[in-house]
């Protein structure tokens, strides 16, 4: 499938479809100045379309917001917004997940914030997936 890239030139945010089984099962990489992650996991169908709608609905008109939650909203929080009067998008949110290392589970996230030029979301409004998906 093809992935939504939102970059900035030293940040950048990717989302995959890798699967839809009734729910969407994403891949989500995350580099920000350095910090970086990578999340795979599930998005609540209802949410995942409400994103894609609003993806579409801010690339036309440049108003409101997308927000991608997960189920448990600290695994995948995701907001692109207008960013004050300056003409750029924000691209601000968080990924994490709990890791088991030996007998002791440790939470790994990463949070990250950055701005694109909305011509950005003209490529995304033609990935397959968000038009398909969009409630």
């Amino acid at each position: 499938m093809s992935s939504l890239l939102l970059t900035d030139g030293a940040s950048r945010l990717e989302l995959d479809l890798v699967r839809w089984d009734g729910d969407a099962y994403l891949s989500v990489v995350v580099d920000s100045r350095g910090f970086s992650g990578r999340n795979d996991l599930h998005v609540v169908a209802a949410a995942f379309r409400l994103f894609c709608s609003q993806l579409l609905a801010l690339q036309r008109t440049l108003k409101g917001e997308a927000r991608l939650t997960a189920l448990v909203p600290a695994e995948l929080d995701i907001h692109i917004e207008p960013a004050g009067s300056t003409g750029h998008l924000a691209i601000v949110g968080r990924t994490g997940y709990h890791m088991q290392i030996a007998y002791t589970t440790y939470w790994h996230e990463v949070h990250f914030g950055f701005q694109i030029e909305p011509g950005q979301l003209d490529a995304a409004a033609r990935i397959p997936w968000v038009r398909q998906y969009a409630a």
